[in-house]
């Protein structure tokens, strides 16, 4: 393959990829290793593990709110329609940045949901064909998880083993697994993309636990301590910061011809190409395409059906938190610490379809956080720390929402960000089938925190965008009347555009997603490669 980028990366790319997190990082590395030039615009900026993450400091736990913060909060300006909490990062690696790496896999049931459960729609694809690109993920992240007696037995088909033992439980999971086993529920070790040994240059987890804040180590597998150190050592790739991707310019003939974008002086840029792949996230890519109009795409590019924004899905994320008599110290080690499924797929005895994930976890269980959590003053203040510091743990759900079209990302008309751009609008609402779910997630979560013995137990209200989990906002599928991209990611109405990250999923699951983003990415990757060698890009 020969490329035919520019060697110093000017305004001419094979591929110019939007987004530099767990599916554009991903995607930059594997055209890169198979020769093609390619540009990364991303819009935030690169992190500097060493610099920028004060996890060893007394203090950290004051600075770590300003650690992603945008250097204007006009960056990431949104709107919404009702009560919704938009949580994301942006800088090279993008939200892995701030991710818990937790780490599961989809099940086979959640790529035939309308086949299985009449509801939804299946997705044009099948675990068995995702398998392959799951297992090359997990090698090069070095994921973490139970084999052998002590594997989930809830896991989907596997070809090869984790890559690196689990994490074992600590006093959190033996607390809470109690309350499992009396109920007959399973609950086993998380997989993590948190390597229990030292991986590919990288050392094994330090159980700091402060994974969400930066993993100051490297140890945490995010995209910009293990895909972009591989994709710059081709040579071939070029990572553009605090570029923001404003449109996607199209041909005469239709094609995308390349990204305008925004530099860090406030000017605009531009980068031609022979592919353009977006990969920004489940808002911002659809808001880059619907800010793309022309001629040719009055609606927004690729829209022809109407879906781009549509079905805006996330996660059904219920919190709860549960009191113990004995010292549990749930701030060592990873944040998030065992999982179970026993609730994932569809029971005839619910009034609602599909199920949940449910994960242990610290409870926001820092010194500082629990301060704050306590309230009050002097000795009361003093005796509510004394009660509940090291005492409570948290658990948490990842609910799958149904898709619903109402459901989107749409443009504000008004409002604007920092680059004058307009600023998504979403809209996310609860519904019938959502609604009951989190009813009986509730329920769960207090039974099981009950059983393992907490003497105080608070289930609090979900709040829509709590998950941070967003998802299917330009979904796969057959058909370009009900989908934007096909089985390959690739846009329906422009034969150069690809999607790679979250936006493609056609139902959510019940899993953390990230890991399913990088195996798309993958598998994408690998046919923007053949459509190269073929000649049609």
């Amino acid at each position: 393959m020969t490329p035919t980028g520019t060697q110093g990366f000017g305004t001419t790319a094979d591929v110019v990829v939007v987004g530099c997190g767990a599916g554009g990082g991903v995607i930059a590395k594997e055209l890169g290793e198979a020769g093609l030039s390619v540009v990364v615009l991303e819009a935030g900026r690169r992190y500097d593990p060493e610099a920028d993450y004060p996890t060893d400091q007394r203090e950290f736990e004051a600075k770590i709110p300003h650690i992603f913060a945008p250097p204007n909060a006009r960056r990431d300006r949104y709107t919404s329609s009702g009560r919704f909490t938009y949580s994301r990062v942006k800088g090279v690696g993008g939200s892995t940045l701030h991710y818990q790496a937790v780490s599961p896999r989809m099940h086979e049931s959640d790529f035939r949901v309308r086949t299985l459960d009449g509801v939804a729609d299946d997705w044009p694809i099948t675990y068995a064909e995702l398998e392959p690109y799951y297992t090359r993920v997990e090698w090069e992240l070095g994921v973490a998880g139970p084999s052998g007696e002590h594997a989930n037995p809830f896991e989907p088909p596997r070809s090869q083993r984790y890559p690196t033992p689990a994490h074992p439980f600590d006093l959190t999971n033996l607390a809470i697994k109690r309350g499992a086993d009396r109920l007959g529920l399973h609950l086993v070790e998380v997989p993590v993309a948190i390597p229990t040994k030292n991986w590919m240059g990288r050392p094994a987890c330090l159980s700091a636990g402060t994974c969400d804040f930066g993993c100051r180590a490297r140890a945490k597998s995010s995209i910009d301590v293990t895909y972009v150190p591989k994709a710059e050592a081709t040579g071939r790739i070029e990572i553009r910061t605090l570029a923001m991707a404003r449109e996607v310019t199209v041909a005469p003939d239709g094609r995308a011809r390349g990204v305008v974008y925004i530099d860090a002086d406030g000017e605009e840029r531009y980068v031609a190409a022979r592919a353009v792949v977006l990969a920004g996230n489940a808002v911002e890519t659809p808001r880059l395409l619907l800010m793309s109009t022309s001629s040719a795409f009055p609606h927004g590019l690729a829209n022809s059906s109407g879906l781009v924004g549509r079905n805006f899905t996330e996660h059904l994320a219920v919190f709860a938190k549960g009191a113990f008599d004995e010292r549990l110290d749930p701030w060592r080690g990873m944040p998030v610490k065992g999982l179970i499924q026993d609730f994932y797929e569809t029971s005839a005895g619910n009034d609602f379809a599909r199920g949940w994930s449910l994960l242990t976890e610290s409870g926001g269980a820092w010194p500082l956080t629990t301060a704050r959590r306590a309230g009050g003053w002097g000795a009361g203040h003093k005796a509510r720390m004394l009660d509940s510091f090291a005492h409570t743990v948290g658990m948490s759900s990842v609910g799958e929402q149904l898709p619903h079209p109402e459901n989107s990302v749409r443009l504000d008309p008004f409002q604007k960000d920092s680059f004058g751009l307009p600023v998504p609008f979403l809209t996310n609402r609860q519904r019938g089938n959502d609604v009951a779910m989190i009813r009986r997630i509730s329920e769960e979560l207090k039974q099981i925190l009950d059983a393992a013995g907490a003497r105080e137990v608070v289930v609090d209200p979900s709040v829509p965008g709590m998950s941070a989990h967003y998802l299917g906002t330009c979904r796969m599928g057959q058909d370009p009347g009900s989908s934007v991209v096909d089985r390959w990611c690739k846009a329906h109405d422009v034969p150069n555009l690809f999607i790679g990250d979250g936006s493609v999923f056609v139902t959510a699951g019940a899993v953390n997603p990230a890991l399913t983003i990088s195996a798309l990415a993958t598998r994408t990757a690998g046919g923007i490669i053949e459509k190269f060698d073929a000649g049609e890009l």
